[in-house]
């Protein structure tokens, strides 16, 4: 768990299709311009942040189940929050607030910039996204951490 000399590690296990992929790097971006240190190893996580897949039938089931094994990490007490994103969030937020209730926050599609919110423990599990405000596509100038290594990079040019 982080203490008050290291910085919140966050996860973050991005599912689904390559525009989820771009959120989450958006996410991630957002995230370390607010402090967090980053892990790939959601063991070593104080936080994860599921980015989820609500549309393709085995996408949801991965999405469920990642999210179940993160709420089991969470009972043992090696996770402090965490936070499920995404599509599944957009369309199934309410069931998922009723279902399992390990879930701290919720992170809709278009308000990735409130990750470090959710992550941070400013974002109750009370917020719960339901219809897209203003689907907008993030540009140069939000913070964008690349997953892919720097060699390619996904360009999101729509939503859906």
């Amino acid at each position: 768990m982080a203490g008050r000399n290291r910085p919140l590690k966050v996860g973050v296990v991005s599912l689904g299709c390559a525009k989820n992929l771009v959120d989450s790097e958006v996410m991630l971006g957002f995230l370390v311009q607010q402090g967090a240190q980053l892990t790939p190893n959601a063991e070593e996580a104080d936080v994860v942040i599921v980015n989820t897949c609500g549309f393709v039938e085995d996408a949801k089931r991965e999405s469920i189940e990642t999210i179940l094994e993160m709420a089991r990490l969470k009972e043992t007490g090696q996770l402090k929050r965490l936070v499920v994103a995404g599509c599944m969030v957009q369309r199934y937020a309410q069931e998922l607030a009723a279902e399992i209730p390990e879930i701290d926050a919720f992170v809709g599609l278009d308000e990735l910039e409130r990750a470090p919110e959710a992550v941070f423990g400013k974002l109750s599990r009370e917020h719960l996204p339901d219809q897209v405000a203003s689907m907008r596509l993030y540009d140069h100038r939000v913070p964008r951490l690349l997953a892919t290594g720097g060699v390619y990079a996904y360009l999101k040019v729509a939503e859906g």
